[in-house]
């Protein structure tokens, strides 16, 4: 059946203008916004020497409590925000006494923005982790913006009933642990092979350079999903491949020595497949960083090594790898962060795959909270929790590594 043109031309004009408005209107509020800021930090600049300055911002903090009550809003909400002018009026007053106009001028909007898009969210998110916020308390904590005050109550939670499930949390951390750490190991270990083959003069190496980045640059969404469908325990492409690797030992499913792996509801292979992929989803970022440490290096070390008649071992051992250390160090970091809160590989290896019982990591166990059980307050606290437990490793590591020392300070 033809489609009229004109049809089609219409059609699209219909639905084409309403998303052009609602992007007009967007960029109007922002363009609007960026003025405003800009002409609030102008008029502090030209006030803050007035006497009348901070009992204005103290004024202004005092209507805007009033405007968000008046509207019903969150008590944080109201707290938070009517203290806002107090701070910059003290800011401008205190700190900054008519300096550096040019530069906060240009900064102004990028920190509202920040402050809107992160510091706000990170500061409720405190808040909320010490009140009572679940499914049944939040119809009325909408109705009346009052929340039950409970302490420290959800932290302690965390680690004595840190979930619904059967696993506690320290199960789970151990778990996050070995998850963290196989997936570095593997990471390096792959990543220096790729890289010490693809820093050597081959053919088509530039090639190979660009093949080898393709688990790093598709999406990970789409690649997730299809490595999900070759753990298939009967038409998975691994499940074929160990067969026929068994098979050359005479191994098959007919005699008894074999049978395909359950990778879907054993929790150890479900776990097993959820490391292979992500070793598989990151090994192309050591392999970019490595590559580029090992480019860096002088050929004129390894010459002078060869003079002096080091062998190969002792070249990478006393030359590569301490100058990588700059490198390699902060990728790990880098790594680690990623690997302890990557929730989509969790996630989308085990959705509708007989569960992640077994195979949870702490963020999964920590999004299941907050989306599974609606558990808020909890599930916030939880994010504090792990957000010291990351921060600790991450310093350790810092520490262990001394990157950044100069050896006359070691």
């Amino acid at each position: 059946m033809a489609v009229d043109p004109k049809v089609m031309e219409q059609n699209l004009t219909v639905h084409v203008l309403p998303a052009a408005l609602e992007i007009g209107k967007l960029l109007l509020v922002v363009s609007l916004l960026v003025l405003f800021i800009v002409g609030f930090v102008k008029l502090n600049y030209k006030m803050w020497k007035s006497a009348f300055y901070m009992p204005l911002m103290v004024a202004l903090s005092t209507l805007i409590a009033f405007g968000l009550h008046m509207v019903k809003a969150d008590y944080s909400m109201i707290a938070f925000l009517s203290l806002f002018p107090i701070l910059i009026g003290a800011f401008f007053k205190y700190a900054l006494k008519g300096n550096y106009q040019s530069p906060i001028l240009f900064a102004a909007p990028a920190v509202f923005g920040v402050f809107l898009l992160f510091i706000y969210p990170l500061t409720f998110n405190f808040y909320l982790a010490f009140t009572k916020l679940n499914l049944k308390t939040l119809s009325m904590w909408i109705e009346t913006g009052t929340i039950e005050f409970v302490g420290f109550k959800n932290f302690v939670n965390v680690f004595t009933r840190g979930s619904e499930v059967e696993e506690t949390f320290w199960a789970i951390f151990a778990r996050t642990v070995a998850w963290t750490g196989i997936n570095i190991i593997f990471h390096f270990f792959f990543g220096m092979i790729l890289a010490l083959f693809m820093h050597t003069k081959i053919r088509f190496v530039s090639f190979y350079r660009t093949l080898i980045t393709i688990p790093w640059a598709a999406p990970g969404l789409v690649l997730v999903l299809a490595w999900r469908g070759e753990f298939h325990s009967s038409y998975g492409f691994v499940n074929q491949l160990i067969s026929m690797f068994m098979q050359l030992f005479n191994c098959t499913q007919q005699n008894g020595c074999y049978s395909p792996i359950e990778w879907w509801t054993n929790p150890i292979a479900l776990f097993a497949s959820i490391c292979i992929v992500n070793v598989w989803l990151g090994v192309p970022f050591y392999a970019v960083n490595i590559l580029s440490g090992l480019q860096s290096i002088p050929m004129s070390y390894y010459e002078a090594a060869s003079i002096d008649g080091a062998s190969r071992w002792q070249k990478f051992t006393k030359i590569t790898v301490p100058l990588l250390k700059p490198v390699v160090v902060p990728a790990m970091i880098l790594d680690m962060i990623w690997t302890f809160n990557n929730v989509m590989v969790v996630y989308l290896m085990t959705a509708q795959r007989g569960g992640s019982q077994g195979a949870d990591i702490l963020v999964s166990d920590l999004y299941k909270q907050a989306f599974t059980f609606t558990r808020y307050s909890f599930a916030a606290a939880y994010a504090i929790v792990l957000f010291i437990i990351l921060g600790a490793m991450s310093f350790v590591w810092l520490k262990v590594s001394k990157v950044g020392e100069s050896p006359a300070s070691r």
